[in-house]
């Protein structure tokens, strides 16, 4: 066994946040690396999995682009991804907590280099501390799937559980993902998913990140479940804020986004990790996210 001393050459300050809830123990958790900079991305997958064994590590780095404010990477235990959203809320209440971000009663806008581009983000603060995190995606885009008669088995309900109100349909914010409407929440239970045929979804797009069936609960609420393909190492993700933007998208394509604009999309509550994520689309053009934030815990990596 190593000594002491020859593991210690760094400590690298992380923490385990569980994003797009405010009660531990519940929403989607992401690993957070305080300070990524100088880490080979082999180390970042080692630590990825090290720290997460659901979903995403978020690493914290110096920005390449001159017109950001800071970097950020994603990695799965198999794989680094371009972009995720419960990782970032994490890492913009991370910065919060760590005083790097500072405010009182406001919101601060924050300049984000990631691998589809600069994005903004914003950090809301009550009484000196980060209360909501926002994340500006990029402008939604639709297209057809075209394994769309394949949804049903593959999720492994019978044809009738689907929703004549809208189609089978991918949208793109950052990350295709492929939207499945089901006639109500009671179907999301039953659902007896087939992972390896996630991709004949839409075999051509190298992209697709996943499969998403949803329900409607309210006229401005929704409920769903979130799977990959096994190359991703995500069975099932608890609360996705990448897909649930992406969930917007295709509403707005499909008529179906709620007349006040905002939908509060729910997920995890299959998993037992409810949560919820508050989903818009802001005066640009682009769709937005929502969500809070609470932190499990906090410690020293020693690499």
């Amino acid at each position: 066994m190593a000594e002491p001393s020859t593991i210690r050459d760094r400590r690298i300050e992380v923490l385990r946040v569980n994003a797009f809830t405010d009660t531990p123990f519940k929403g989607n958790p992401a690993g957070v690396v305080a300070d990524g900079d100088g880490l080979s991305e082999e180390t970042m997958l080692a630590i990825a999995g090290e720290l997460n064994d659901i979903s995403e590590t978020v690493f914290i780095c110096r920005p390449d682009d001159a017109g950001a404010d800071l970097r950020l990477r994603y990695f799965t235990t198999t794989m680094e991804v371009d972009l995720c959203g419960h990782a970032t809320v994490s890492a913009l209440f991370t910065l919060g907590w760590l005083g790097r971000i500072r405010g009182e009663n406001e919101a601060k806008t924050v300049r984000v280099q990631t691998n589809v581009g600069v994005l903004e983000l914003g950090l809301q603060f009550e009484a000196g501390k980060p209360s909501w995190a926002s994340m500006q995606q990029l402008a939604p885009q639709s297209a057809p799937a075209p394994g769309a008669a394949l949804a049903p088995s593959i999720l492994g309900l019978p044809e009738s559980a689907l929703s004549a109100q809208f189609g089978v349909a991918c949208a793109y914010t950052g990350l295709w993902a492929c939207f499945v409407p089901l006639r109500d929440v009671s179907w999301l239970s039953r659902i007896q998913i087939d992972s390896g045929r996630i991709e004949a979804l839409w075999p051509d797009n190298p992209e697709l990140s996943g499969i998403y069936p949803f329900a409607f609960v309210d006229a401005a609420t929704t409920q769903g479940r979130f799977f990959s393909p096994p190359k991703y190492g995500i069975a099932e993700d608890p609360v996705t804020g990448t897909a649930c933007g992406a969930l917007g998208g295709y509403l707005l394509s499909q008529g179906g986004m709620p007349e006040g604009g905002e939908l509060i999309a729910r997920q995890g509550f299959e998993m037992g990790r409810g949560g919820q994520v508050r989903v818009s689309r802001n005066e640009n053009g682009n769709m937005q996210v929502r969500g809070q934030a609470v932190a499990i815990y906090r410690g020293d990596l020693l690499v």
